[in-house]
């Protein structure tokens, strides 16, 4: 499926930000340079049991060949959509190519998801097959999934990895047992260039918690690797240890794409703690890592010895990292993946207003152009501000079709001229654009934006709950954790253990399980009527 137009698309190529090359090109490149290399390993305890491997790229290019002829064989077509539920491991490297091979679209399915979450995925990006493990951390993953494929009349397909998978899953190790015997892969015939088809279903949140659908080509994958390759300063084949999901922008561009541009090969580690992320970038000879932001500075702490980083992060309150050795990969609330180089001394780089080429470099490509849609009311102000839209060979210009049940969901936000509503609020300081929040209230949790209009709500519908607002509590390198006031109906008496029981019958997602509790005789408010948060977290350390 081909979404950005065909003027776009020229003008792209002409300028050298595309080159028609889809990431399975960029794999069989390396399989054909080094076959016997290392292409895909696994690092460190696994999260899934019976599940770490090490595949060169002739081990890997074969397992993907007849695993796309499979996909292929048992009916999945072109542009249908395999969800991926699996921690960042080689199998899922190779599933993921073997699907794009086929001409799928993959889409992440977070490990941490809900049932309820799930099914809206499934919904929204009309997902048609899905892969899983048989336990990922000791949670029950390959049930969790075979139970939503019951209750979703869309899912045709539901694939396992690792031992012990229940019944009622189609078992990939033993398809690949005999991978020769499952042919060649097919021969994927659409119009136009391959590199232009959408591969990657990427997830984001509307300010208002509603699921976002935001679906990247060929050619957008590898402009963002490319981006990231000249920011990085990458000269030599990297070792890249990735702890990301293993469909999710920050893997497949920043981690995988990138790997593969430099000659290298790609780590994959499942990260519970600090000291097991630290052991596994020293088993994999890391060159670079790439982990969410707020684990940078812990890590490097962590280390004896000189390692680079990508640091994926919302873009807003940035954390601290060690100087010049880091890249920040801008999510943007999951939208993009735009990498910026920070300066010497570790300070982050804002975006610069206007075109932005590849590295800086005046003859580079553009890799995205930033600007502010400004309000009628701010134009006189010293500092122009408004809503940040990007646009370019890296950003996503065009919204993923509605589900066909008719069913409607939020629609990504792209101008007539291809620009990209990111539903940030930006200010222009001296040619530079600086984030300074969303034009909704937002909270971030572990590095996810939840909206807490949404769980002021869900709380007061607690049958013991007359008012309450979630308020957040600094949690450290974690990021933010969830702190709920309530004004108890009369008599009443919540306690946190019985709203998070509550919760469960809610179908509630695990960003919305608040860590702390406190009563409160009202809810405070600010003049317009919105909630004030920090008088609540305030009450709460008091």
């Amino acid at each position: 499926m081909i979404l950005t137009s065909e003027q776009r698309t020229e003008a792209y190529v002409a300028s050298g930000a595309w080159n028609n090359v889809t990431l399975g090109d960029l794999l069989h490149r390396s399989a054909s340079a080094t076959p016997e290399t290392i292409a895909f390993e696994d690092v460190g305890v696994g999260a899934v049991p019976g599940l770490s491997a090490r595949y060169s790229f002739a081990d890997a290019e074969r397992r993907i060949d007849g695993l796309a002829a499979f996909f292929a064989a048992v009916g999945l077509r072109p542009d249908m959509v395999l969800g991926i539920h699996l921690p960042p491991c080689a199998d899922a490297a190779v599933i993921l190519f073997a699907a794009l091979k086929a001409g799928l679209v993959v889409a992440p399915l977070p490990v941490y998801w809900t049932k309820s979450e799930i099914e809206a995925a499934i919904e929204a990006a009309s997902i048609k097959a899905m892969v899983t493990a048989s336990e990922i951390e000791s949670e029950p993953s390959g049930e969790l999934v075979r139970d939503v494929a019951a209750d979703t009349f869309a899912i045709r397909f539901v694939f396992a990895v690792g031992d012990g998978q229940p019944d009622g899953l189609i078992d990939l190790t033993e398809v690949l047992a005999d991978v020769d015997a499952l042919g060649e892969p097919p021969e994927v015939i659409r119009r136009g260039e391959a590199a232009d088809h959408v591969a990657l279903l990427s997830m984001a949140r509307t300010p208002d918690d509603e699921l976002l659908i935001v679906p990247y080509s060929h050619n957008q994958l590898l402009a963002i690797a490319t981006g990231h390759l000249i920011e990085a300063g990458i000269a030599a084949p990297e070792t890249v240890l990735s702890t990301m999901h293993p469909a999710s922008l920050a893997s497949v561009a920043g981690s995988m794409a990138t790997a593969l541009l430099s000659g290298g090969r790609i780590a994959f580690h499942h990260g519970t703690s600090l000291a097991g992320l630290a052991s596994a970038a020293d088993s994999a000879g890391a060159d670079r890592v790439v982990l969410p932001e707020v684990l940078v500075a812990p890590l490097a702490a962590s280390l004896d010895r000189p390692v680079a980083f990508s640091a994926v992060g919302a873009g807003l309150g940035l954390a601290p990292a060690p100087a010049a050795r880091t890249v920040d990969l801008l999510t943007l609330g999951g939208l993009c993946l735009i990498p910026r180089a920070r300066d010497a001394d570790g300070s982050v780089v804002a975006l610069p207003a206007g075109e932005a080429r590849m590295g800086g470099i005046e003859s580079a490509p553009v890799l995205f152009e930033a600007k502010i849609k400004t309000k009628a009311a701010t134009r006189n102000r010293r500092a122009e501000s408004g809503e940040l839209l990007l646009g370019g060979a890296a950003i996503p210009d065009a919204p993923w079709p509605e589900p066909q049940s008719g069913r409607r969901s939020a629609l990504l936000g792209v101008t007539s001229d291809g620009f990209l509503r990111t539903g940030l609020a930006a200010e222009e300081h001296e040619g530079r654009l600086v984030i300074t929040g969303t034009l909704g209230e937002t909270i971030g949790i572990a590095g996810i934006t939840v909206s807490p209009k949404r769980l002021d709500a869900l709380f007061r519908s607690h049958p013991s709950v007359e008012d309450a607002a979630v308020f957040p509590i600094e949690a450290g390198p974690v990021g933010h954790r969830l702190g709920l006031a309530v004004v108890p109906k009369a008599g009443e008496r919540p306690s946190l253990t019985e709203l998070l029981i509550w919760l469960d019958g809610e179908a509630a997602g695990k960003l919305d399980r608040p860590a702390a509790l406190v009563s409160v005789p009202e809810i405070p408010r600010n003049a317009d009527g919105t909630v004030h948060r920090e008088a609540l977290f305030l009450a709460a350390v008091a």
